[in-house]
């Protein structure tokens, strides 16, 4: 297993379907084929050649467990079985900052200075801004609702 963290001055790999005797280190990224069975890997593709889409959040990761002839079996930390493509990338090793989760953002403004908007429910407008909106008290948008 892969212990050792990347530093300055070290060399990553980039991906390639053509790579051969490459020195497996944390950062690496290359097709899920080459790389070893119980590996922890992290950003993967789930489409060949499309992109990162996968396990991209701090502190993710996922597991080879099962190589097949054409497909490869990642048991995600939710206990999720996915199989993808032999071809699909993935780089090896644990998404970075693992204690993000753990972070207090102390106040309601804090959020708002990073760019986020507030999210306002739909029952609190009026009617003339949301379809939920109005009525007297607080109401589902199913109750009194005529079935086919």
């Amino acid at each position: 297993m892969l212990t050792h963290h990347c530093g300055v001055g070290d060399l990553l790999y980039g991906g390639s379907l053509l790579a051969k005797d490459l020195k497996l280190s944390v950062g690496t990224a290359l097709p899920l084929s080459k790389i070893k069975l119980f590996s922890i890997v992290s950003n993967i593709e789930l489409k060949p050649f499309k992109g990162i889409t996968s396990l991209r959040a701090a502190g993710t990761s996922a597991m080879l467990s099962n190589k097949m002839k054409n497909k490869v079996s990642l048991k995600f930390s939710n206990g999720l079985n996915l199989s993808v493509s032999n071809f699909c990338l993935a780089v090896i090793g644990i998404t970075s900052n693992p204690l993000h989760k753990n972070f207090n953002y102390r106040k309601a403004g804090y959020r708002r200075a990073l760019g986020f908007r507030p999210v306002v429910r739909g029952v609190a407008m009026n009617p003339c801004d949301h379809p939920h909106g109005g009525g007297e008290g607080r109401k589902s948008p199913l109750v009194g609702a005529q079935s086919p």
